[in-house]
């Protein structure tokens, strides 16, 4: 077996070495040298470890479009779950070297459920407690970036789903994640039927690249989808209690009145956050809807023609939307470095039953 160089180029410039052989994924050879890179699936269904292929040659194999679309692969983007090197490879990572930990970093841990609470018309929120890894219970702080996504064990079974908290990290290990019930996804019916209180689970993470990118005192724009809210939502908290001063537009998108959930939530966030417009949007609103009435693409295209602006922009939803708004954002001169993606894939290849790959929450 022929070994290559693997060089890592991180988003700060900082740069990672290891081996990998013709016969392994490159994420596959990080683990194995204590070099742990951003991945979630390892299936190649899901975006998380997606990178530029700056110098080299590899193989890349089953792949997803939805993870890793036709024109990204075709500029020399890659999913490192997938590449095997045939020759020494230089990959950029978008995410900074504090992001990559080493096999000695305990990543999984057990948390208690707390309360299952429908919440619309197709979400439920759960909430979680994390515990202690010692024998004596009781409650752990949790920590992560606003944005990134935990895995969750379905109890009984070998089955992982992912999700992002909408919660804050929090000395109490609260954790709060919004979660489409579809009528046959596997997570939807555990919360249906076996989910209660005082439940232990099996979680891991945080995992995920999707965070807020220090860029100056650009605006941020954040557009939602569904229960790509929840990512968001705790995006823009962050911005709430750290007093950030930007401009900040929210855009939540549902497709009928009884889908609309977390009103007061938002409510409470722009009246504390004046620099916080947040709009709901509603594709096929009812008569008594006095809010936007169209998809969350087309209420942010007339605020960017109206402003001429040039945003950071954060996009968390379903394929769809997301490629709408991210062709609708270059239609109109923003530059692609200012866009942050987020898609939910839809249930099957190593995705999530409307939930973030491999199964995340929308």
């Amino acid at each position: 077996m022929q070994v290559y160089n693997i060089e890592i180029i991180t988003q700060d410039g900082e740069t990672v070495h290891f081996e990998c052989g013709t016969d392994e994924d490159v994420i596959t050879a990080g683990i194995r040298q204590d070099v742990i890179l951003m991945s979630s699936c390892r299936e190649g269904g899901c975006a998380t470890c997606k990178a530029l292929c700056t110098d080299g040659e590899y193989e890349l194999v089953k792949c997803t479009v939805q993870a890793l679309p036709p024109e990204e692969e075709e500029e020399g983007f890659v999913l490192l779950c997938r590449t095997f090197p045939r020759s020494n490879l230089t990959l950029e990572v978008p995410y900074t070297a504090d992001r990559i930990s080493d096999s000695t970093v305990e990543r999984d841990f057990f948390a208690e459920v707390v309360s299952i609470t429908p919440i619309a018309s197709n979400v439920m929120q759960l909430k979680m407690r994390r515990l202690h890894s010692d024998a004596e219970g009781g409650a752990s702080g949790v920590t992560f970036e606003p944005g990134q996504f935990f895995d969750i064990q379905i109890p009984g079974t070998e089955h992982w789903r992912s999700f992002s908290p909408a919660s804050l990290p929090n000395p109490d290990g609260t954790l709060e994640f919004l979660i489409r019930i579809l009528p046959y996804g596997i997570f939807s019916n555990y919360l249906g039927d076996g989910a209660h209180p005082g439940q232990t689970v099996r979680v891991r993470g945080p995992s995920g690249s999707f965070y807020i990118r220090e860029n100056g005192l650009r605006p941020r724009y954040f557009v939602a989808g569904g229960t790509g809210l929840a990512p968001i939502v705790a995006m823009v908290r962050q911005m709430s209690d750290r007093g950030d001063p930007h401009e900040t537009r929210l855009y939540f998108g549902v497709n009928k009145d009884e889908d609309v959930f977390y009103f007061q939530e938002l409510a409470a966030l722009a009246e504390g956050m004046p620099n916080l417009t947040a709009q709901i949007c509603i594709l096929h609103a009812g008569p008594d809807w006095k809010g936007v009435r169209s998809n969350p693409v087309e209420a942010l295209r007339l605020d960017l023609e109206a402003s001429g602006g040039k945003p950071d922009l954060y996009l968390c939803g379903p394929p769809g939307m997301i490629d709408a708004t991210y062709r609708t954002c270059i239609a109109l001169g923003i530059p692609e470095g200012n866009i942050c993606t987020e898609k939910f894939l839809p249930s099957g290849s190593t995705s999530a039953e409307g939930e973030k790959a491999p199964e995340m929450s929308q």
